[in-house]
């Protein structure tokens, strides 16, 4: 009954909520703990999903989920990282959260006070977005059979670093961005995982300060964090399982069909709103 409490309030379908919203924790849990990193790109638009289509609430719920997860993963590669890599970055991520802010802030304005149909619409054509840039990518990466990605010059950090602040500000999306900055730098896997692991622990955490300010993370989402914790310890422990015992490649398959599907949804819903 407690725990029925914390259900954040205007949900329409408690039970959809719960069950979608668990499945977006999992996702995430997955990723975190090693297994389909791409199932993390697929969380965001099934906790949207989960909240009735309202895109700000569903960000707010996810940031405080990522940041735990980003404490267990910092802690677990400790001082694996390439320090230099991701401090090339964070300079232009500072910038891009900056951005996505202005952006979340502008989108918050234009239905008035307490209004968010039109930014929920915008916001959804966002992330519907940039979840198909991201199956196009990998596409492309396929076809071509080599990354395309961006070399570790300053330029190309702050370039890159811009681009995760901004998406993940928005969509929490920034994984595609970072790993095209850092992968290319042939850095060995746990390297990778530890560097990847010390800028996500740092960027979700300079979030915070836009999600607080435009009230995204409040006692609604944290209450709905509480809720999911359950969900988010069977994601962990299932990720170290499958990651030892499953092949990723039909997992992540399917995780590209799901994200190219639920990208043409909220692309579809965000138009149909903003045109209607």
């Amino acid at each position: 009954m407690t725990a029925w409490c914390l259900i954040p309030s205007g949900i329409d379908s408690v039970v959809t909520f719960l069950v979608l919203g668990s499945l977006s924790a999992i996702l995430f849990s997955l990723a975190k703990a090693g297994f389909g990193g791409s199932a993390g790109m697929l969380a965001v638009p099934v906790m949207i999903f989960a909240c009735g289509g309202r895109v700000r609430l569903a960000a707010g719920i996810l940031l405080p989920i990522l940041i735990a997860a980003d404490y267990v993963a910092a802690i677990g590669w400790w001082g694996k990282w390439n320090a230099r890599a991701v401090w090339m970055l964070l300079p232009g991520t500072v910038l891009g959260v900056a951005i996505g802010w202005g952006i979340v802030h502008w989108l918050g304005r234009l239905d008035g006070p307490g209004g968010s149909a039109r930014a929920d619409a915008w916001l959804k054509l966002g992330v519907g977005a940039i979840a198909l840039g991201f199956v196009a990518l990998q596409a492309a990466r396929t076809v071509r059979g080599r990354p395309l990605a961006f070399r570790g010059a300053f330029w190309s950090a702050s370039l890159a670093g811009t681009a995760a602040g901004t998406t993940s500000t928005i969509a929490h999306a920034a994984g595609p961005i970072v790993a095209m900055y850092l992968l290319p730098q042939r850095m060995p896997k746990g390297k990778y995982v530890a560097s990847t692991a010390l800028f996500f622990w740092i960027a979700n955490q300079v979030k915070l300060v836009p999600y607080f300010a435009e009230g995204m993370v409040n006692l609604d989402t944290l209450g709905a964090g509480v809720v999911l914790l359950p969900a988010i310890a069977l994601g962990a422990v299932l990720g170290i399982y499958l990651h030892r015992k499953v092949s990723e490649r039909p997992f992540t398959a399917i995780v590209y069909v799901l994200l190219a599907l639920a990208g043409i949804s909220l692309c579809y819903k965000g138009a149909v709103a903003l045109v209607g």
